[in-house]
């Protein structure tokens, strides 16, 4: 399947990927984006090209209703608040699911990675 490439602004979130272990940049968009799910995707920025892992939804175990898009991006550290980000999805991981803690949102971001490097180095991507 195709994913819609979309671009966006990092903008601030709440901070709890990074106490997880997580740090994502969240994106404000007025393009097209997939269905909420798990992603791994390609990631521009900088004029570099980084792969990860995109979420999109609403994040049910924080019990939030607003929509999210927040992107992991492996193997990097810096401050890209304010600046502008392409995201292509390239491969659907699964569903959005609500755990019982943040402990279990923890263990299932290690797997969705561990998967996601998996499939990259699958295709020799990463």
């Amino acid at each position: 399947m195709i994913y819609p490439t979309f671009k966006g602004k990092v903008i601030e979130g709440n901070r709890i990927g990074r106490t997880l272990g997580f740090p994502t940049a969240n994106i404000a968009t007025s393009d097209s984006i997939p269905s909420n799910g798990v992603y791994i995707a390609k990631i521009a920025l900088q004029d570099k090209f980084f792969y990860g892992l995109l979420s999109i939804g609403t994040r049910p175990t924080l019990d939030l209703k607003e929509m999210s898009i927040e992107v992991f991006i492996f193997d990097f550290m810096g401050d890209i608040y304010q600046q502008e980000m392409q995201v292509t999805p390239l491969h659907y991981i699964r569903n959005e699911i609500t755990f019982n803690s943040l402990k279990e949102l923890k263990t299932q971001l290690e797997r969705d990675r561990d998967i996601a490097r998996q499939w990259l180095k699958e295709f020799s991507l990463h």
